[in-house]
């Protein structure tokens, strides 16, 4: 972490990264407040083996930066052109590094701009008024309002042109928090990268929580059916009752064919009351190709 972070986010980051068992140390970055990480390697994978095997540990810098910005900071790079200077700097020193700007407090920043400018156009028409009343006006200096597309045009200027990712969060409670977060990302890139390698001859997505899960081994086998295309929740119902299980499934469509599964009736509800429809042929051909098919490229799932 950065020399140069907030004391208040230092305390909570410190506190987050122990409770995640994350070794950290300062530095004294370049650019004020960047975070950068490294990781402890102690394996790499083998491809032709199919598995991780052990090296003897060494320390390797990861292609991530974070440098956060507050809101007046970016307000102020924005309105003086210096925003190009500031991506320039980061370039310079982390080039082949791939940057995130954490906004701290831009969102809330926003809308008090925008109701400062409510209210000033409120003071204009009521100053267009006429009065009777004579009263000394207090002089005091408002603060100015800074338009909008200056600081849409600054986001877009980051994403669009110099390709950085950008994240908004409020306190600096919420930036620790983010940090942590990122952190625990960055941590499995090698892990997420070797898998989705594997699986990039799935016809469907193997991410996390992309597939819906059951809650005992029949609902799960229902919900796994259900995956396949065209084959709704009554189709998988029915088919669940006339086979218990995969196994059962998979030796009757080798048995008998790929017209196994027409004329199945399909189920009315969860209970095993069954419908006056039956499974299609489409379908039980269909079905019988992702069961017993050999071709790894197939997207009939």
């Amino acid at each position: 972490m950065p020399a140069s972070l907030s004391p208040t986010t230092k305390v909570q980051l410190e506190t987050l990264l122990e409770g995640l068992d994350v070794q950290y140390t300062t530095w004294d970055s370049p650019i004020e407040n960047v975070v950068k990480w490294r990781r402890k390697v102690r394996s790499r994978y083998n491809d032709d083996l199919g598995l991780w095997e052990p090296l003897p540990l060494r320390i390797e810098d990861e292609k991530h930066a974070l440098v956060i910005l507050t809101a007046d900071e970016f307000v102020k790079l924005a309105l003086a052109d210096d925003l190009e200077s500031h991506v320039g700097k980061m370039v310079r020193h982390l080039g082949n590094h791939q940057i995130i700007y954490l906004l701290e407090g831009l969102l809330p920043w926003t809308r008090k701009n925008r109701n400062l400018r409510n209210r000033q156009f409120t003071s204009h028409v009521r100053s267009q008024e006429p009065t009777t009343q004579a009263g000394r006006r207090r002089t005091t200096t408002a603060p100015e309002y800074v338009p909008e597309e200056k600081i849409d045009d600054a986001l877009l200027q980051l994403q669009v042109m110099h390709d950085v990712l950008i994240h908004h969060t409020t306190i600096p409670l919420e930036t620790a928090q983010w940090i942590a977060v990122f952190t625990q990302h960055v941590s499995t890139v090698p892990y997420r990268r070797q898998r989705d390698q594997a699986t990039l001859g799935a016809g469907f997505c193997m991410e996390s929580g992309q597939v819906r899960t059951g809650d005992d081994a029949k609902d799960t086998y229902v919900r796994m059916l259900q995956e396949i295309v065209r084959v709704t929740a009554p189709i998988a119902y029915g088919i669940a009752a006339e086979f218990g299980n995969v196994s059962e499934l998979v030796c009757k469509l080798e048995a008998e064919g790929p017209n196994r599964l027409e004329g199945i009736r399909k189920s009315a509800n969860k209970d095993g009351a069954v419908s006056d429809r039956n499974v299609g042929q489409a379908v039980s051909r269909r079905m019988h190709k992702v069961f017993t098919g050999r071709d790894d490229g197939s997207t009939d799932v």
